[in-house]
């Protein structure tokens, strides 16, 4: 059943814009340490981030992504959708400086929730900004029907997949990881 399986599409952001992105995210004064709901610093989730509104600066990637989206669920998931509630989401994951420190991750984690923003979630969608070759570790990887399934590491490669499927980054253990991420709504499954 594709619902429950990951679907990669390439090139989705050719190298130009993937730095396009990762230059706005290390110039912005917004950026944050991961933190989850109630502002708790947690071991979970180990990164910075940067929230995305659509504006005159980012509407390209919005509408770059929602083309994607509709693409990607005509063909693989043909789930009800209506459109992107938050903003899109950069990452940064960090190999510790210090080895006692920990690494730039996110633990085992489902995108769907059971309140607020988070409860309409249908689809996941990470895109890879950085070079593959440019970390070590890191690896985005989502149950696949019991299975673990890695994403490949290509830059400005997309994987999409149900936001109910269990899903982590791995511990960056060299270097930095930049991604994009999005999640899109609709109605409660049924």
């Amino acid at each position: 059943m594709k619902m429950t399986r990951p679907c990669v599409r390439e090139k989705v952001l050719p190298p130009r814009e993937c730095q396009q992105l990762i230059d706005l995210f290390e110039t912005s004064s917004d950026v944050a340490d991961a933190k989850l709901a109630g502002g708790v610093k947690s071991s979970l989730r180990e990164c910075s981030y940067l929230w995305l509104d659509d504006t005159d600066e980012t509407s390209w990637v919005f509408k770059k992504l929602a083309g994607l989206v509709s693409r990607v669920n005509q063909d693989w998931f043909q789930f009800d959708l209506e459109d992107f509630k938050e903003g899109l989401q950069l990452i940064r994951y960090d190999a510790p400086e210090d080895p006692k420190a920990p690494a730039g991750h996110y633990g085992a984690h489902m995108d769907i929730g059971a309140s607020g923003s988070t409860v309409s979630r249908k689809l996941s969608i990470s895109i890879q900004l950085s070079h593959g070759a440019s970390y070590n570790g890191g690896e985005l990887s989502v149950d696949n029907e019991g299975k673990d399934w890695v994403a490949p590491k290509d830059q400005g490669t997309a994987v999409i997949f149900s936001s109910f499927l269990q899903h982590q980054v791995r511990p960056v253990t060299k270097g930095t990881r930049y991604a994009l991420v999005a999640w899109v709504h609709g109605p409660a499954f049924k």
